[in-house]
């Protein structure tokens, strides 16, 4: 009976037995049509074989010479062979759960540790660790938006699908935020776990949930340390922070001195002398009043009156924050720190953003409808970055 030809392609190979049959019936004077229909001819899956699959069997008995092959899976004709060995693998696992909780283990992390897994691809390692029953999997999830912020992200996010793209080339982002120095070698210990970053190659059955080195730092390590406060400014693609006099907080006042001392002179930079920036920050109270709103009206920054509360997720800066925390913990020292150094690393770690991860955070400022279209998808939902 002739195979349908809507059928789905199958990568099931035959057993020796039926690659004997096959050569059998060859030598017997059929066509390989013939053999394809024969309903003994069936692959280990149960499907049935192709003309191709049938000659590609013969050539193979004809190649090679007589009594040499048993008709098993060894040598060529039987796909590629697998880039790494038993023993090769077992080393990649093991090398994850060694290092587990004392360095960041990522598949780049495995090719440096191990010279032979440089000669595989970095697919081929992963595939390897999820053999194993590992997943990378994430340590925190998001925050949910409120039920009573839902619509007026909705409402917003129509307003940003309606906007042309001149005028979202004109936003600008604000926002703050702390990292905290620390003051104890126990807190540098939870810092240095914090540096491992916020994924890990677990069990995907969670069986090795509660094991010391796949828990991150303590939840309140965050207000933890000597507090250093930074403000910054996202334009087109480039982050520019400044740093808080130490034991200042973010209030009306320091923030009107921020906007009118180091907003025009980064907006110039950015931007051009003639840009008519509309800035987008979240809703802290400090930042809405009187003192720091009549600087930007100084300076020529529109403030986007109707951008919505609890929407972070809406405000890039947060990302670009994300992605200077990543260089940060990347370049951790092992020993403690001062502020001094501290902010000397903080200001490379800014200049590495810039100039690595450039085109992304330009990207992530054109993104608004994107960003607008994800929220209305998940009817007032966060967004996935």
């Amino acid at each position: 009976m002739a195979k349908c030809k809507t059928k789905p392609r199958t990568y099931a190979h035959f057993c020796p037995i039926v690659k004997g049959l096959i050569y059998g019936m060859f030598l017997a004077g059929m066509g390989y049509q013939d053999i394809a229909d024969s309903k003994e001819v069936v692959k280990t899956d149960g499907s049935h074989a192709s003309q191709q699959a049938v000659a590609g069997v013969v050539e193979r008995w004809q190649s090679e010479q007589p009594g040499n092959w048993d008709g098993t899976a060894k040598g060529q004709g039987q796909g590629p062979a697998r880039a790494t060995s038993s023993s090769l693998d077992r080393k990649i696992v093991n090398l994850v759960f060694k290092y587990r909780g004392r360095a960041k283990v990522t598949v780049d992390f495995v090719r440096k540790k191990i010279p032979a897994a440089r000669k595989i691809g970095k697919r081929t390692v992963g595939r390897r660790l999820e053999d194993a029953g590992l997943k990378w999997l994430k340590r925190r999830r998001k925050t949910l938006v409120p039920k009573q912020h839902k619509q007026p992200r909705i409402d917003f996010s129509k307003w940003v699908l309606r906007r042309t793209a001149a005028t979202l080339k004109r936003w600008i982002y604000s926002d703050g935020t702390t990292f905290y120095l620390a003051r104890t070698t126990d807190e540098k210990e939870s810092q240095r776990r914090l540096a491992l970053g916020t994924h890990v190659w677990r069990m995907a059955n969670g069986s090795d949930g509660m094991y010391e080195d796949v828990v991150g730092p303590s939840s309140y390590k965050k207000g933890q340390g000597t507090c250093i406060r930074i403000w910054g400014l996202l334009i087109a693609g480039t982050l520019f922070v400044t740093v808080l006099p130490e034991g200042e907080a973010m209030n009306r006042w320091n923030y009107a001195k921020v906007v009118a001392k180091c907003f025009p002179g980064w907006i110039r930079s950015a931007m051009g002398r003639r840009a008519k920036p509309i800035m987008v920050q979240d809703h802290e109270r400090a930042l809405w009043c009187d003192e720091p709103r009549d600087a930007m009206r100084e300076c020529g920054i529109e403030l986007l009156e109707n951008y919505p509360k609890c929407s972070q997720d809406l405000n890039v800066i947060e990302t670009a924050w994300r992605e200077l925390r990543e260089r940060l913990y990347e370049t951790e020292p092992t020993e403690m720190e001062d502020r001094e150094e501290f902010i000397k690393r903080l200001r490379l770690a800014v200049a590495w953003v810039n100039r690595n991860r450039r085109s992304y955070l330009r990207h992530l400022c054109r993104a608004q409808k994107e960003r607008a279209e994800e929220v209305l998808d998940q009817k007032g939902g966060r967004t996935t970055n």
